[in-house]
């Protein structure tokens, strides 16, 4: 027999051979798999901590404007202060934090929002004052005449802890919460350094 037939056939028994083993398989598999299994733990912990911040930022919003609902003293630079750190803590987020605390009054007779008073905190909010506060009134709810309102508005931006592609990014996260005063209807505010925002 031809010695090129002879190779020919060893060559076409050993491919064949090769072919046929799964010695290897497992370790090619995960290197194909394992990308796709580390993109979706980190897209599944990205996701769950998006929903775990936003729960936090509206439980603390909450937690504050319920606080201001109970006070029966004056509200100073002070007491803002003390506010907007415990505000920073229970959000505890990567990125920087916001409020606005208003309290408004309502004129039943002509059907307008007198703001009283509105302390800011952050850099994303203005203080609102009474040419302005229409612009929120469709977001207010139903007020006899004279009553009060406390509105808290927070404000922070998601910053994800993983690039998970797929066009998800960083966005902001803001919160509106109103409460009726629970002690007195008029929370008293005179400390002009109470409505300077801070850095």
């Amino acid at each position: 027999m031809p010695a090129n037939l002879t190779n020919s056939s060893h060559i076409k028994r050993l491919f064949g051979r090769f072919l046929k083993r799964e010695d290897g398989i497992i370790s090619v598999e995960s290197m194909l798999i394992l990308p796709m299994l580390f993109w979706s733990m980190f897209a599944s912990y990205t996701y769950y901590d998006s929903y775990r911040q936003s729960t936090l930022n509206i439980k603390s919003t909450y937690a504050i404007a319920d606080t201001i609902s109970r006070e029966d003293e004056d509200v100073n630079i002070a007491y803002m202060n003390t506010l907007y750190d415990l505000l920073q803590t229970m959000v505890d987020t990567r990125a920087p934090v916001s409020m606005r605390v208003t309290y408004l009054t309502y004129d039943g007779e002509n059907d307008v929002h007198d703001v009283l008073w509105s302390c800011v905190r952050g850099q994303a909010y203005q203080k609102w004052i009474d040419a302005e506060i229409d612009k929120i009134k469709h977001r207010l709810p139903v007020m006899p005449d004279n009553g009060s309102m406390i509105v808290v508005e927070t404000n922070n931006t998601y910053v994800a802890p993983f690039r998970i592609g797929f066009e998800f990014s960083d966005f902001p996260m803001n919160n509106f919460v109103f409460t009726h005063p629970r002690v007195f209807d008029n929370i008293v505010n005179t400390d002009p350094a109470c409505f300077e925002a801070t850095p």
